[in-house]
């Protein structure tokens, strides 16, 4: 190609000129330097559950600002879903100094106390979230977690209203009021509450065996039967139970054979009760089972 006109200068330009030149696509990208990118990684991060990859990026995000918005409480919760409970609640304590306005800090503290059952504390985190905003259903969720594990069966049950005013389809909420709602021996209402949970989660935790359980006490032994069949045949964890249960339908309605052949597969799995009832009468020719042992309501909630 032709050039025409002025010369083109060769000579080196000026150092300075040069440098700012070569850093300029990088200072153009370059990231804010108060964590709040890594933070928002995080955060994506913790939302896809990679939750490895989500302390990887908080703990940068504190790295660089240790006051960061939300930095500490959400490593809380990244650690929480880790199960490092202790990392977490230190997290907590942490942020709680950056920030006391946050409700559902106090929200996800109160779900480490339900689960290592510190009532008092988890009660109390409860209430502080709800103080701050009495609308987050998980708030008064965590606080009837508490209640029921205090066995304060009344306060479950409001604040359960309460969360299910908030957040109706809940199946959670649904589980633990049916179980509240047979502790109190209230069967109906009970029952209500674990169908409408087993309807929006098949397969939640603990849902069908409370249901059974809640059967069984109602004395509607052959609907109970079914279900505990259900959950003998998908259950490795309520297996003991399950047969336990069953058998006592079957006892109920007459069927020593079958009773017994339940009584039996507990009392391998370990029941003492179970096995009690077979050295007495299953392996008698007793009608019927002497000084019967009286099984408490089964409660499959784990927290």
């Amino acid at each position: 190609m032709v050039l025409h006109g002025a010369m083109c200068d060769l000579r080196p330009m000026n150092r300075t000129l040069l440098f700012l030149l070569i850093l300029s696509p990088w200072m153009a990208v370059a990231q804010p330097l108060d964590g709040t990118a890594a933070l928002s990684r995080a955060r994506a991060a913790y939302q896809e559950t990679r939750y490895s990859d989500a302390l990887t990026h908080v703990d940068s995000a504190l790295a660089v600002n240790e006051a960061v918005p939300g930095g500490y409480k959400l490593r809380g919760d990244i650690k929480q879903r880790l199960l490092d409970m202790h990392g977490a609640l230190l997290d907590y304590v942490r942020a709680e100094k950056v920030d006391d306005s946050d409700a559902r800090l106090f929200v996800s503290r109160s779900a480490i106390h339900v689960t290592e059952g510190r009532v008092k504390e988890a009660v109390r985190d409860a209430d502080r979230a709800i103080a701050l905003d009495p609308k987050d259903a998980d708030a008064w969720y965590n606080r009837a977690c508490a209640n029921y594990i205090g066995q304060n069966m009344d306060g479950a049950l409001r604040d359960l209203d309460r969360s299910l005013d908030l957040r109706p389809n809940d199946a959670n909420a649904l589980l633990l009021r049916g179980v509240v709602h047979g502790a109190l021996y209230h069967d109906r209402e009970g029952l209500a509450d674990l169908e409408a949970a087993l309807a929006l989660d098949a397969r939640i935790a603990g849902g069908l065996m409370s249901l059974a359980v809640q059967l069984f006490e109602a004395k509607r032994y052959e609907e109970a039967i079914l279900k505990f069949t259900e959950v003998i045949e998908g259950s490795t964890t309520e297996l003991m139970e399950a047969h336990y249960y069953r058998a006592d339908c079957h006892y109920a309605l007459e069927d020593k054979d079958a009773a017994c052949k339940d009584w039996r597969a507990a009392g391998e799995l370990g029941d003492k009760d179970a096995q009690f009832i077979v050295r007495n009468y299953c392996n008698t020719d007793a009608d019927k089972i002497p000084r019967k042992p009286q099984k408490q309501r089964k409660s499959v909630i784990e927290f």
